[in-house]
């Protein structure tokens, strides 16, 4: 079980099935302490599947995440879109023995819309900075 979110407390917020309508990206978040609000998990599953529970199947896991988009630029290119995410796990590809016996792959993308999507941007050096 993922440390940060118990799995019976995820809920998908967004499913988009992919061009060839073979899989879907499937976005769930969690909540589950002061510390960390909420956290977000995307998975590629077979077409009308259920994500699983384990966080093993992960293709991208991050708190703190700000404007996160998933879009099919592709049948088999996810871009992952956020201005700002702690990224815990990400792996840059999926496949299944469940769709074509593990002879289809996904390329999955990070697209960071700021230039630290750590945090955000920093004042200038010497500029005034506005309370917080």
């Amino acid at each position: 079980m993922d440390a940060l979110v118990r799995d019976d407390q995820r809920t998908e917020i967004l499913r988009v099935t992919n061009p060839d309508s073979l899989v879907d990206a499937v976005v769930t978040e969690g909540g589950v302490n002061a510390t960390t609000p909420t956290s977000y998990r995307v998975q590629i599953v077979p077409r009308g599947t259920q994500p699983r529970a384990d966080h093993k199947w992960d293709d991208f896991r991050a708190d703190h995440v700000d404007s996160l988009t998933v879009t099919w630029s592709s049948a088999r290119t996810l871009d992952i879109g956020y201005r700002n995410a702690r990224i815990f796990h990400f792996s840059n590809f999926w496949q299944s023995a469940q769709v074509r016996n593990f002879d289809y792959e996904v390329e999955l993308r990070l697209a960071p819309r700021t230039p630290s999507a750590l945090r955000a941007p920093e004042p200038p050096p010497g500029s005034a900075q506005s309370p917080r």
